[in-house]
């Protein structure tokens, strides 16, 4: 299970495992989760922003908070559909 968690108020983002729905290389939920973890970390810029990214592990702080939110918008839609792959923690 992928596990996400998002603080809208630093604002800060983190994704920790695997999701586990399909073989390596050929899992949906992980290709869908990737994609979104990555254009969170294109959108933003690159300096005031710190990350860190490994293998099933990707951490993001600062940046816009209208870019966050738009990542967790497509990541309660897979957390939704995938509730066994996929967990989204909103820290208020």
């Amino acid at each position: 299970m992928t596990k996400v968690f998002y603080d809208p108020k630093e604002p800060e983002m983190r994704f920790e495992g695997h999701a586990g729905a399909g073989e390596h290389g050929k899992d949906p939920v992980c290709a869908a989760l990737s994609m979104l973890m990555y254009t969170l970390l294109e959108a933003l810029p690159a300096e005031g922003v710190e990350r860190y990214l490994a293998d099933g592990y990707c951490w993001v702080r600062g940046g816009s908070a209208e870019t966050y939110e738009v990542i967790a918008a497509g990541l309660r839609l897979l957390a939704a559909e995938y509730p066994e792959h996929v967990c989204l923690e909103v820290r208020r």
